[in-house]
């Protein structure tokens, strides 16, 4: 039987920012989908340990931490994972120009002190119902374990954040070279919040392509759903970019078709604007 692939992001894609969840046109809508044959799998940034459940959606299978994994069944098919001496020189980097990072492993990610405190103070800062149930999950205490607890698993992906007192520019200069370095939380790749960094030539777009290979797949046939910088590779990989509305304008500019808003039924209409549900 010949299959669609649908490949959906999770924040700002599938799931409403302001919410926290996925709208229920957007659960409609690929549930169709899959009845009619599609394939759907959740490309995300974010590491295994946080896709587990994938906010209700029925999937067949995710690519995670930008495309270092590819999980089918709950069983891990492919990994892209860092050489041990470059990690720990993005590391070394990011404590030389005083830098905060988390790194994701597969079971469990682990922060450095700088990063663990920007977490802890958020979390203080919202309101106790909040905050309780945050500190309860499963995904969140093994995602913030202390470095010192690091036992040497393979590293996925790391995730570093600027504070007053870093040295952006010394960091960028040193790692990018040798990495996959995309800018988070901005407009463009001017960023100073942060960014995420992974083994070069590992993004969304060659998770995707481990998708199409795996099942001898056509790459006509792939759907890429995003509206980030660390979508930008699945779009241009996918037979399809779709973008959502209230996605970033470099996104927009590869994309093939631009959908409505996260909380506007965008991936339900583009969906359907394809055919596919």
């Amino acid at each position: 039987m010949k299959h669609n692939y649908l490949f959906f992001d999770i924040d700002g894609t599938l799931v409403d920012p302001k919410t926290g969840l996925v709208p229920r046109s957007a659960m409609d809508a690929i549930n169709a989908a899959q009845a009619k044959g599609s394939l759907v799998f959740i490309c995300s940034g974010r590491p295994y340990y946080e896709i587990m459940d994938s906010f209700g959606i029925k999937r067949d299978g995710a690519i995670f931490s930008s495309g270092a994994g590819f999980e089918l069944n709950g069983k891990l098919v492919l990994k892209r994972v860092f050489d041990p001496a470059l990690a720990k020189f993005v590391m070394d980097k990011a404590e030389e120009f005083h830098v905060g990072y988390s790194i994701h492993c597969l079971e469990r990610g682990y922060s450095d002190p700088i990063w663990r405190k920007m977490v802890f103070d958020k979390i203080e800062g919202l309101p106790a119902q909040i905050a309780n149930r945050l500190l309860i999950q499963p995904a969140f205490n093994c995602g913030n374990l202390p470095l010192d607890k690091y036992a040497g698993e393979d590293i996925y992906k790391v995730n570093v954040q600027y504070f007053p007192g870093s040295d952006r520019e010394g960091f960028v200069n040193a790692v990018a070279p040798h990495t996959t370095f995309v800018p988070i939380n901005s407009q463009s790749n001017n960023s100073n919040s942060g960014c995420e960094i992974s083994p070069i030539d590992v993004n969304k777009g060659t998770g995707v392509l481990m998708v199409a290979t795996h099942y001898l797949g056509d790459m006509a046939d792939t759907y890429g759903f995003g509206d980030s910088l660390n979508d930008l590779e699945m779009i241009r990989e996918c037979g399809h970019g779709i973008v959502m509305g209230n996605g970033q304008d470099e996104v927009k500019a590869l994309a093939e078709f631009v959908t409505t808003d996260v909380d506007k039924d965008g991936v339900a209409n583009a969906l359907r604007h394809y055919g596919l549900c």
